[in-house]
Order: C-alpha cells, then structure tokens, then sequence
C-alpha cells in the first residue's frame, strides 16, 4: 500500500511539472522578448532601468523585481507588492509569465530569484526561457551557494544564459569567462562598457547596462535615457538622507564588501570636502555569517572613526575591531532607537551598511522618518 501511495504521489507531482511546463511555454509564446536579469549585485535595479528605457521607446514592458521586497510594475506601469504565500519559490515565475500574457505584454523583463546553480538554470531552461541574459557583475557573496572564487561564482551566474539568445554584463574582470558560456550555448556576448558621460543618477555601470539591452531591443540611446530618468527606484535602494548636521547613507542592501567599498568611493567624489568623519553602522544577520566576516573587511578597508554595531555577532565583531583597529571607537546599540543619528559633528557621514534584514530595516524606517532627502 506504501508504494501504491508513493507511486501516486510521484505521478501527480510528474503531472503537476508537466502542467506548469505547458503554461509557462504557452505563455512565453505570447512574448516577444524576455529578459532575465541576474548577478551579485543591482539586479532590481537594472530590471527598473532596463523597464523604463523600454517603456520609453514605445513598448509594452512587465516586469517583476526580487529585491528585498518583490515588486512588480504593470504594462501601465503601475507598481504593487507582490504578495507571496509561504516561501519564496520559483514556481511564482510561472504565474509572473501568466500575467505578463494577460496584459499583452510585449517584453517581461525579470529578476533572478535563485541562487542554487540547479535552481537557475531550471528558472531559465525550463520556465522563463529568456532570449536576453543580463549578468550584472560577478562578485563575493553567498559563498555557500555560489562558490567561493568569482571564477566559480560566473560559472554558477551563467546557469541563466539563454540558448540562441544573447548575453549582456558590465563585468570586465569576468568578461572572458562569460563568453566562453554564452559561446557555448550559441548565444552573442556583449560587455557594456561606461562611455563617461552617463548622468547621475545611477551608477554608469547600471546604466551603460541597461542601454546596452534598450539599444538591443530597438529603443535609441536618447529616448531610453529620457525613460530612465524617471525610473521607479528600488524602496531600498542606494539613497542618502540629512540627518542632524550630518549625512546619512543607506547601503544596507548592497552586502558584499566590494561592492561596499565602491559605493564607499563613489560617495567620496560625490561628497568632497562635505564629507567629514565616518562613522560605520554595521547591521548584522544572525544567519548571514560570511557576510559578518565581509563587513569586517569593509571596516578594515575603510577605516572609519568609529564602528556601530547592530543586530547579531555583536562581541565577535568588537573583539576582531579591536584586534585590527585599535584606534576605532566601537559601540553596540541593542536596537536602532539607541543610536545617537542627530548628535553628530557637522559633516559626519554615517555610513549604513551589511543587511537589511532585522536591525537594517529598523534603523531605515527610523531614518526615513527623521532624516530629510539629501540632494
């Protein structure tokens, strides 16, 4: 009787695939291009760009981003929440596909929701079936999952190169070992380089990007730069604030230390001489360890005046700050409220980093609340 049961169970769930196989097929075939956005880090934010320069020039775009909250934006480019049931899993691509149908969508542009090899290339081989890949970099992060060198990392990130398609980074240091992927499965490659004169608002790797895939798709350089002008930013992405006399910078969301430092960088050149003492408010996940031993890299890297610490791995972290950076100030606080954001020294920066997760997404509610734009 056991076996029966189990035989019926495996029968109904083979079924099961099958049925979601032929809706997900059924409704790509309505599709003229899907774009699947993968890499370590600014996927949501390519998918928003990439979905405002094509709106721009005159098409029908769906899109769907998992970022820390997933989202979606309609053809009419209307943004909602998408409202899960349990777990994530990639099987609400199937219904992301269903509904890009059902709207007469001429292009659904798409963020990758896996991070297992097996599970990416099940999502684009088997559900999404892209015929534009976007790899956005290949960097340290989720070394349990994605290997441990970026070699390895860009071979678990290929698993989403479409077959017969065409495959776009901005990932120079990786770019040889993605073509030879995408050669193999018959795909173009093409490596987006910053031309030095993209504005602003995003950082001109995002954006040399996303006009590689607009240009791609028939859109002119002009017109989807005038879209992405106005494209609907990420709730938390990259943005900074007033807070007290200083300035406050929420990079809670970028995760990996390299990423980290550039960002850091970039701010530098933005900020010059208003940029005065740094002060480093690290947010810790419990469950997140590698990315604890990241943040120490980054207060390593970046040597900042004092070190705040939130969230869990608290005295892990103080013990190694003190270790290497003896001459930093470093203070734990039990929850966001504790933390002194408005007694800064004018010009201070209080740079936000690690994960938003738990202490992160307190702190920004706080900050968000109290602080100003800062423009």
């Amino acid at each position: 009787m056991l076996k029966i049961t189990i035989l019926l169970l495996g029968l109904f769930w083979c079924l099961g695939l099958w049925i979601e196989g032929r809706e997900a097929a059924k409704s790509r075939a309505t599709l003229r291009h899907v774009v699947h956005v993968n890499g370590t880090r600014g996927k949501s934010t390519v998918c928003r760009l990439i979905e405002a320069g094509l709106r721009a020039g005159g098409l029908r775009v769906f899109c769907k981003t998992t970022g820390t909250d997933p989202m979606t934006i309609d053809v009419s480019g209307n943004e909602e929440p998408l409202r899960r049931r349990g777990k994530a899993n990639i099987k609400e691509q199937v219904g992301i596909l269903r509904r890009a149908a059902a709207q007469n969508a001429e292009v659904l542009v798409i963020e990758c929701m896996a991070l297992q090899p097996e599970y990416q290339s099940c999502a684009q081989h088997r559900i999404l079936q892209a015929d534009v890949g976007v790899i956005t970099n290949v960097r340290h992060d989720h070394a349990d999952v994605m290997g441990d060198s970026l070699p390895e990392i860009a071979d678990t990130l290929s698993n989403t190169i479409p077959r017969g398609g065409v495959l776009f980074t901005a990932d120079e240091a990786m770019a040889a070992r993605l073509r030879s992927h995408a050669e193999v499965l018959g795909s173009r490659f093409v490596l987006a380089r910053p031309t030095g004169d993209e504005p602003d608002f995003d950082f001109a790797e995002n954006i040399s990007l996303a006009l590689a895939v607009c240009e791609d798709l028939g859109v002119s350089r002009e017109t989807a730069l005038a879209g992405m002008a106005h494209y609907k930013r990420d709730p938390y992405a990259l943005a900074l604030y007033k807070m007290g006399q200083g300035i406050f910078v929420n990079a809670v969301s970028v995760n990996d230390s390299d990423s980290t430092c550039i960002v850091w960088e970039d701010l530098q050149k933005k900020l010059g001489e208003k940029a005065g003492k740094l002060i480093l408010i690290v947010c810790n996940r419990a469950d997140r360890g590698s990315r604890t031993r990241d943040m120490l890299t980054v207060c390593e890297r970046l040597a900042p005046a004092e070190v705040w610490l939130a969230g869990s791995h608290k005295d892990y972290m103080t013990a190694k700050l003190h270790r290497f950076l003896p001459d930093c100030a470093v203070r734990s606080f039990s929850q966001a409220d504790d933390m002194p954001l408005n007694d800064t020294a004018p010009g201070t920066v209080l740079f936000a980093v690690g994960n938003l997760y738990g202490a992160g997404r307190k702190l920004i509610a706080r900050v968000r609340e109290e602080g100003e734009p800062y423009v």
